[in-house]
């Protein structure tokens, strides 16, 4: 991309794989410095490929984080997990021994 080349919302969002509305609440937040021109938003191109290269890196960071159906973090919670697979009444149950003490 070259510096110094102002792009468009929709632009900037087929560059991110984004939504146009996704780029707009970037920009609204801060996140990523445009320019309004006649009530519309436009981004430098140097601005954007530096915004979706951070973007990319927190995707990696992200990616490290295994997808809750894999680790399941609220089955002993809940007491599925414990209490019988999919069953909602018997890991009902199985919540209700396991935290009788409680009462």
């Amino acid at each position: 991309m070259e510096g110094g080349d102002l792009v468009t919302v929709a632009d900037a969002a087929v560059h991110l794989s984004r939504s146009a509305e996704q780029v707009r609440r970037y920009l609204r937040e801060g996140r990523l410095t445009g320019t309004r021109i006649g009530g519309q938003w436009f981004i430098h191109r140097d601005v954007l490929a530096a915004f979706g290269h951070e973007m990319r890196e927190e995707r990696g960071f992200l990616d490290r984080i295994p997808p809750a159906r894999e680790c399941a973090p609220l089955d002993r919670i809940i007491g599925i997990g414990a209490g019988g697979g999919s069953n909602l009444a018997e890991g009902m149950e199985a919540y209700r021994r396991t935290f009788r003490w409680r009462r």
